[in-house]
């Protein structure tokens, strides 16, 4: 198993029999994954792809990745419900919240969001991954809208707890650290740590480089393994 981050909230992962591929947005002709893009070639080489949209925000979904359908080897798009059902390939899976699809394969469990769309929770090889998408502590404090930073912990609070009377164990997570929050713009990946415990933790939709890695540092010796990104395309694990 490899795990690359791609770019903003895009990652992807190599299994043995499939690539996994979340929240992909930005193409680029001749580019594969080592430069943070994901290229027909890739998913042909994989053999079988899954393909993942938490939500239909322009820097999480572009429509050309289904092209892929008509690559020649089998791709499931497995979509939240509010992305639009136009033009979409034959087989596609939509899931609303607490929805769930198994093929025998992958079996993959929608969570909620704060934002618009889900969250995505799999298991499949013997891996368990989360996606969040955009579900995070989206609280803007540095603005001064303490009623909206109330209700943006309580909606966020809410899902935390229906996610960990769910699921008991998480190895990968991806989760949103966007210092352009201000104050306190890591406080939903610290308390999604503290909550679910997973083995690893990838930052994603993030501002700097430099903000992965300090993320890393304040989370030593958590008992949770946060993998630092330090350029697109680069190998997390594995």
């Amino acid at each position: 198993m490899r795990i690359y981050f791609l770019h903003h909230s895009a990652v992807c992962v190599a299994l043995d029999q499939s690539l996994l591929v979340f929240d992909y947005y930005r193409f680029a002709h001749g580019k594969g994954i080592p430069d943070g893009h994901v290229s027909a070639d890739d998913i042909k080489a994989a053999g079988r792809a899954y393909v993942f949209v938490s939500h239909a925000h322009h820097d999480h979904f572009n429509r050309r990745i289904f092209d892929w359908a008509d690559i020649g080897v089998p791709v499931t798009f497995i979509l939240d419900s509010t992305v639009p059902a136009t033009n979409v390939p034959q087989g596609a899976v939509f899931l609303c919240r607490g929805e769930t699809f198994d093929d025998g394969y992958i079996r993959v469990r929608e969570f909620g969001s704060t934002d618009m769309g889900g969250s995505f929770y799999v298991e499949c090889e013997g891996k368990s991954f989360f996606h969040a998408g955009d579900l995070n502590d989206w609280h803007w404090k540095d603005d001064g809208n303490e009623r909206y930073t109330r209700v943006m912990h309580k909606y966020f609070d809410r899902e935390l707890r229906y996610l960990r009377h769910e699921v008991a164990h998480i190895d990968y997570a991806f989760f949103p650290v966007d210092k352009r929050m201000g104050r306190d713009y890591d406080e939903g990946a610290d308390k999604f740590i503290e909550v679910m415990r997973p083995r690893h933790f990838v930052p994603i939709h993030f501002v700097d480089f430099a903000d992965t890695e300090a993320f890393r540092k304040k989370h030593a010796g958590s008992g949770t393994e946060v993998l630092a990104v330090h350029r697109f395309g680069e190998q997390l694990a594995g």
